[in-house]
């Protein structure tokens, strides 16, 4: 079976998702251009809607799967792992359909109560993408365990290049008849991208990659062996479906709680919606370095869930620390380009100035935003998926009570909602390090951390130098000229002080080993 290292995988997935990033970021600003705040705004409150359906059909399992996959092939159990992938399918389909049902029963009751009205044809729209997401879900999860991220990465590439070609068509044809048109053509885009993803990822398997699962069964009872499979599934896949359901239901209550308190200020629907429009933009921007994240915590599920397996605790903790270290390389820069040249960045994307106020406000937690789903994805290899559950309970209270305080009643508005955001991410975080620290022997690289700190320190002395030597020009050279010459003084840095290795660069798919030859050419790297 092939396998690729920890950090090989994230870099793997992490290459795709910059990719699948930019080439999102194309529909983004046409949406931005043509649906304005507003439809922006629709997104914002059908999206966790969506999530929370999603996360009762999938209950989990990719994660599961990912888990059980990894421990079997570990123990030398194929006949298991084979087992494991179509129990999940089956489930997922007969959930995904059950689900997809009775939610396009009660469709517009949601839209009409509970939030905007032109947000129904979207919401029918994202409620049909359910199945073929969770069933893309279960073949990412499948290759997460074996520890190969090539065919996801593949199928996110295609997935995002098809919902790109297909989407912004769409909406420049539908938008005319109204932002509900527009809106849903958006839907219909990505559904179709997620089928053509899912439909890689199959053909992958069917023609590739089933033959590394053929082996001889023991010769015991089948419906006892599915049972146990089942039974595996279950211990992983529940307590994570309920961490899910609880941080997803207070997401899905969040812009209910937020027209509620625009209301009790005078803020009508439709105004607040373009408000929270400008939030979801200002969020898109700041979540974008999260790929890296991301990509981290979809290969340490199944990492650590093999050295644990192995009781290998040293190898636990070796991936604790390069979480951490590798989510501050991406945080610390990101945070100081938000703080200066977040403002360009958000006008020249989307024309819209509130949007890059937004961004610069909530650009000091990006670490603590970033790490966050990476620590989770340790306890859930950790098989303390309660603990996750625990830390997500408590700080989606915290988060709601704190906008209806700060958006209805200190007078924040908009900024109330990031506020929320801020405080909740900073409380989960400190949670969920002080659980692991109890599970696992941390060994923080406080050097690396430090020396991190220095090379950010350097990347902004150019970027402010450009912000202030033209102030007067076009915001997208601004912006284009500090990320370039920003990022190419990072790069250096962390590079003479040692925190990112030669041979981990060589490893970025593609390009690595190019870019290695030209550093070589360089003075002092070796």
């Amino acid at each position: 079976m092939a396998k690729q290292s920890f950090m090989h995988g994230a870099i793997v997935l992490a290459a795709a998702g910059g990719t699948t990033k930019m080439m999102g970021m194309m529909i983004q600003v046409v949406i931005a251009r043509e649906l304005g705040a507003q439809g922006f705004g629709l997104f914002q409150t059908i999206n966790p809607i969506f999530f929370m359906l999603l996360t009762i059909s999938t209950l989990a399992l990719p994660a599961a799967l990912s888990k059980v996959i990894a421990e079997n092939l570990a123990l030398g159990n194929v006949a298991k792992v084979r087992r494991a992938l179509w129990v999940a399918h089956i489930t997922v389909i007969v959930l995904s359909l059950t689900v997809c049902l009775g939610a396009i029963a009660f469709a517009p009751e949601i839209s009409n109560r509970w939030l905007d009205p032109r947000g129904f044809l979207p919401l029918v729209g994202a409620i049909l993408r359910i199945p073929v997401v969770c069933l893309s879900s279960v073949m990412s999860g499948y290759y997460m365990g074996t520890q190969n991220q090539g065919p996801p990465a593949a199928a996110w590439i295609i997935e995002t290049a098809v919902r790109t070609l297909v989407t912004i068509p769409l909406i420049l044809a539908l938008n005319p008849h109204g932002i509900g048109y527009g809106a849903l053509a958006v839907m219909i885009g990505a559904g179709i991208g997620e089928l053509a993803g899912y439909l890689y990822m199959l053909w992958r398997y069917l023609t590739r990659d089933k033959r590394l699962l053929i082996q001889v069964a023991p010769a015991v009872n089948t419906l006892a062996r599915a049972k146990g499979t089942i039974r595996d599934l279950v211990e992983v896949a529940l307590p994570t479906t309920v961490t899910n359901l609880c941080g997803i239901v207070a997401y899905a209550a969040e812009p209910v709680i937020i027209y509620i308190a625009f209301a009790h200020i005078g803020i009508a629907r439709t105004q607040a919606t373009a408000l929270y429009g400008s939030f979801g933009m200002a969020a898109e921007l700041l979540f974008l370095p999260t790929v890296l994240s991301s990509s981290i915590s979809s290969v340490v599920i199944p990492a650590v869930s093999e050295a644990a397996a192995m009781r290998n605790q040293r190898l636990v903790s070796r991936r604790l620390n390069q979480v951490i270290q590798a989510t501050f390389m991406i945080a610390l820069p990101a945070t100081v380009f938000f703080i200066l040249s977040g403002h360009d960045l958000a006008h020249s994307l989307y024309k819209d100035h509130l949007a890059g106020a937004l961004l610069a406000y909530l650009a000091p937690t990006c670490a603590f935003i970033y790490i966050l789903d990476p620590l989770s994805a340790i306890l859930q290899g950790l098989n303390k998926a309660l603990l996750s559950t625990v830390v997500t309970m408590f700080t989606s209270c915290i988060r709601m009570i704190c906008i209806y305080y700060f958006v209805g009643h200190a007078g924040q508005g908009i900024f109330g909602v990031a506020t929320s955001l801020a405080i909740s991410g900073i409380v989960a975080t400190f949670l969920s390090l002080y659980f692991l620290r109890e599970l696992v022997s941390m060994s923080i690289n406080f050097l690396g951390l430090a020396k991190l700190v220095i090379a950010t320190g350097l990347a902004a002395i150019p970027i402010h130098e450009i912000q202030s030597a033209f102030a007067a020009a076009d915001p997208l050279l601004q912006v284009t000229a500090s990320l370039l010459l920003g990022s190419a003084v990072y790069l250096l840095a962390i590079l003479y002080l040692r925190v990112l290795p030669i041979r981990t660069i060589h490893n970025i798919p593609w390009v690595g080993p190019t870019i290695v030859k030209a550093l070589l050419h360089m003075p002092f790297v070796s």
